[in-house]
């Protein structure tokens, strides 16, 4: 675990990961985009089965915790999705309200992006949406670049959703 002042970086699960990490996305894109029960559900339920089966040999989930509670999390994953598209899956990577813009998530992108270079030749995936202007460009400066987008219902809405890979220069 990281210390910062009162900020902690923690890997692995910890009991109330899943309640925090659904309801810090629901509070956001319920608030932003629309988002309602199909994306909850969605994200409730991956995440637990995610948990379930988790190894941190194969697995990272980081944790950013302030005064003993959950603020934020970046999960990378080994899910069966992920078979159509080589490296790791980028998933559940969102920040509080309260920590939205501090850089705790660039903290957890540079740590994701060193998991991945050290295990899975640098190589990550992950699925998104147009309009979040703020994490596209995180995901520019560490390395990613569009791959496709399409108009689809994933989440529960109509957006413009995207594929978004990360792959390292030989």
């Amino acid at each position: 675990m990281t210390n910062g002042a009162d900020l902690q970086i923690m890997e692995g699960y910890r009991p109330g990961a899943v309640a925090a990490i659904t309801a810090h996305h629901i509070s956001y894109y319920a608030r932003e985009w629309g988002f309602g029960l199909p994306f909850e559900t969605k994200v409730a339920t991956e995440c637990a089965a995610y948990f379930n089966r988790y190894d941190d040999r194969l697995y990272r989930a980081w944790l950013v915790i302030r005064d003993n509670t959950i603020e934020g999390s970046l999960i990378l994953d080994h899910d069966k999705a992920g078979e159509a598209h080589d490296g790791l899956h980028l998933r559940w990577f969102i920040m509080s309200d309260r920590l939205r813009g501090s850089g705790s998530g660039r903290v957890l992108m540079k740590r994701a992006v060193e998991f991945a270079d050290e295990t899975a030749g640098g190589k990550l995936w992950l699925t998104t949406f147009r309009g979040l202007g703020a994490a596209r460009q995180l995901y520019e400066d560490f390395g990613f670049h569009l791959a496709s987008e399409v108009e689809g219902e994933t989440w529960g809405r109509t957006v413009h959703e995207q594929l978004w890979l990360r792959r390292p220069h030989p």
